[in-house]
């Protein structure tokens, strides 16, 4: 029995042992920011899991932060119940790491698995876009950064980077530079380039074949490899070539010293120098595209579908690289553990104690081609449509090239360095940048800002901070725009020709804080121009001749600036008038037809002529018509199956237009033989006319006829059926309601018509 109960007791035991450590606190688990986040804003909010368990159903919550990972001096919050907290005030760039703990009376759980995040260490900009063309008003953009009180803005003209004229058109695929008065850049064609401290000059390279990678250890000894095996080298002197016993395409050499390098390209092609010869030391799986030696015994290349290989003093091994099918068009190490390999679509992969590790981000989707360190804290890379990136220890960040020409290759010794690309592009690294900025304070809640009056056809730089109560970011990388110099005219096109006196002249909107002056002159070098001014982005030109040439250009100013003349075009005004009806050589015309010509403005009349001679030696009609008139109607009943002549011309003051051409027109012939008994038959008095017109006639009753009175405009003023009794009559015709001055009086049954011309007088 003592046995059977001591057991019993046992159990009682353990089982209330294991109820007491179900009601223990669970550790937290921690949500957000996730392990090893990066970007993250000064405020950041540390979010953990409730936990459940606890006798005093009050669960409260500790919280460290720290700087380094052991929490020797960390900062301690509390919460009750809240599973989360906000930061404030967080060093811009600084790694914390924080851990978190839950609490029920006297029970306290274990710590939190330990995370780490890094707060954002720059502002990142986006607008404008880079080395784009802007108008002299600019409105700069950025992202959002929380718990900040303001941002700086800067503006200069001075930059790291600053183009250079290389007098080259050739794409330029290699840089190396020896010292501050030795450098050279290669390219297509066997161009070879030198630098002396101040000019670039070419050198005579010995080949004539697409170079495509320098490596010089100093101003004596120098290599360079290419297209179909080239190998050149530099004595101090000239150039001269080398045996690589290869035609394959060499795409990379790096020198360690004048008596040890190597060469990599096409089809795995590895080569060694060993002092005098090259000779082959290893055959790739794929394509190599360049070949980075930190020693002799640390020599790393990489190409295409992700290989890597390393040298490691006796043999060449590939290197795992997680898989990756991107190819890799450089590669650079700072040390034997820490190094860097970029490639196509931005793709780029850090080295770090043996280890190979995608560096995700989000800074360019463009090649990476030129890679190189002054050093383990600084770095630039440089790519595709004029991608520049720096490295500064920590992270890469976007720079500016000023440019989006492809940029191939980047070098440097000390402060100086260029950057070389395609269409002989050089650009020249400059140390004093944003040495006498434009500042610009922010207020935190503003993510833009406007900039006007920027002078006109100038490329500056830009870039952005942020601050808080306790610290202050790094400067972003910075970004390039131009102004834009000048205006872009639009119409009328250039050579327009048969233009309007008072054409409108028109250009592209600059933007809405210019105004423009213009100038037109009918001589080439504007000597005595016409000059006008518009707050809008057109105007219509004044003072203009008939058939004269002009040329015109147009520029913007603001208070601050004026901008270059536009290009210069030029027009020429009409010298004729475009006639449209009756057409030229037209039969059947009616007998008081309505001439009809092309609208021209910028005139005071139009002048016509009607003959019935060729030569206008006798002229029936004779007169101007107003300038916003462009047609007449003839103001006589003309003769049947006649042949007409009729030409206009356009006046302005004291200028006056050419003739249009002589356009001529036959009259219809009589409709019937009894056409002219038909109009003999009716009588129409008075004339002129006060307010009726009587028409007498005699009416047969079998015929219906329709009666109508147009004016000199071609425009319908009476219609009316005549209708009466069978005999002779007379009807009334009542026009009391028409102007004075000439009208067509028009009767005509379904055969026969005639046209006579009344006059109303008063």
């Amino acid at each position: 029995m003592k046995r059977i109960y001591t057991a019993a007791l046992l159990i009682s035991l353990v089982g209330l042992l294991n109820l007491s450590a179900q009601e223990r606190i669970y550790t937290p688990v921690l949500s957000l920011p996730e392990n090893n986040a990066v970007n993250q804003m000064p405020d950041v909010v540390l979010d953990w899991n409730a936990v459940t368990g606890g006798n005093t159903g009050v669960i409260k919550y500790d919280i460290q932060m720290a700087t380094e990972p052991g929490f020797g001096n960390p900062v301690n919050f509390e919460t009750e119940f809240l599973t989360a907290v906000q930061t404030s005030d967080l060093i811009f760039g600084q790694t914390y790491y924080w851990r978190v703990r839950a609490k029920d009376g006297n029970d306290i759980s274990g710590w939190s698995e330990t995370w780490n995040f890094r707060v954002i260490r720059r502002v990142i900009l986006t607008g404008p876009a880079d080395a784009s063309e802007q108008t002299t008003e600019v409105i700069f953009t950025w992202s959002e950064i929380t718990g900040v009180t303001e941002y700086d803005l800067e503006v200069d003209e001075s930059y790291y980077w600053n183009s250079v004229i290389s007098g080259q058109t050739a794409n330029l695929t290699s840089v190396s530079v020896v010292d501050d008065t030795h450098a050279w850049v290669a390219g297509a064609g066997g161009l070879m380039l030198f630098f002396d401290g101040s000019v670039w000059t070419e050198q005579e390279s010995s080949i004539t074949t697409d170079i495509y990678s320098l490596s010089f250890v100093d101003g004596n000894n120098g290599w360079a490899v290419g297209k179909g095996g080239k190998i050149i080298h530099f004595d101090g002197t000239s150039w001269s070539t080398q045996s690589s016993n290869t035609t394959n395409d060499l795409f990379g050499v790096h020198m360690l010293d004048a008596n040890n390098g190597w060469a990599v390209g096409k089809t795995g092609t590895v080569l060694h120098f060993n002092g005098s010869d090259w000779s082959s030391q290893y055959t790739a799986s794929k394509d190599l595209n360049k070949v980075f030696a930190y020693d002799a015994n640390h020599v790393w290349a990489v190409g295409k579908n992700g290989l890597i290989i390393f040298f490691n003093g006796s043999t060449w091994v590939p290197e795992e690289t997680g898989g990756t099918i991107k190819e890799f068009l450089n590669v650079g190490f700072t040390s034997a553990n820490d190094g860097w390999a970029i490639g196509k679509t931005g793709f780029m992969m850090h080295y770090s104690s043996g280890t190979w590790s995608e560096y995700k981000h989000d800074l360019t989707t463009k090649d990476l081609t030129g890679l190189f360190f002054t050093g383990p804290d600084n770095a630039w890379a440089v790519g595709k449509t004029g991608t520049v990136l720096q490295y500064d220890g920590i992270e890469w960040f976007n720079q500016t090239g000023g440019t989006t020409s492809n940029l191939n290759a980047v070098g440097f010794y000390g402060t100086t360095g260029f950057i070389a690309g395609d269409a002989g592009s050089i650009i020249s690294y400059n140390d004093d940048a944003f040495s006498n900025p434009f500042s610009l304070t922010i207020p935190s809640e503003y993510l833009e800002a406007e900039i006007i009056n920027f002078p006109f056809g100038e490329r500056f730089f830009w870039r952005m901070r942020t601050k808080h109560g306790h610290g202050t970011s790094s400067w972003s990388g910075a970004r390039s725009f131009t102004t834009q110099p000048t205006v872009e005219l639009d119409k009328p096109n250039n050579h327009a020709v048969d233009q309007n006196l008072d054409v409108e002249l028109k250009w592209d909107i600059y933007s809405d804080f210019v105004t423009y002056e213009l100038e037109i002159d009918d001589n080439a070098d504007f000597s005595s121009p016409t000059f006008l001014s518009s707050n809008d982005n057109s105007i219509n030109a004044e003072m203009l001749h008939f058939g004269v040439k002009y040329y015109w250009h147009v520029r913007a100013l603001h208070t601050g600036d004026v901008s270059d003349w536009s290009e210069t075009w030029d027009f020429t005004t009409i010298n004729s008038i475009v006639l449209l009806s009756p057409a030229d050589n037209a039969t059947d015309i009616n007998l008081s037809p309505l001439l009809d010509w092309k609208d021209a403005t910028g005139i005071s009349n139009y002048y016509v002529e009607l003959s019935d001679k060729a030569d206008f030696s006798n002229l029936l009609v004779s007169g101007t018509t107003p300038a916003d008139q462009s047609n007449a109607i003839v103001p006589l009943v003309l003769d049947k199956e006649t042949s007409y002549y009729w030409r206009v011309r356009a006046e302005n003051g004291l200028d006056i237009s050419g003739w249009s051409p002589t356009w001529k027109f036959t009259t219809l012939p009589p409709v019937g033989v009894d056409e002219q008994a038909f109009e003999n038959k009716f009588n129409i008095f008075p004339n002129p006319a006060d307010k009726t017109v009587f028409i007498q006639f005699t009416n047969e009753g079998s015929k219906s006829l329709k009666l109508t009175i147009t004016d000199v405009l071609g425009v319908k003023v009476i219609e009316d059926e005549l209708q009466g009794e069978m005999g002779h009559m007379t009807i009334p015709i009542n026009v009391g309601s028409l102007q004075n001055g000439i009208y067509l009086l028009e009767i005509a049954d379904k055969e026969n018509s005639f046209t006579k011309k009344i006059v109303i007088k008063r």
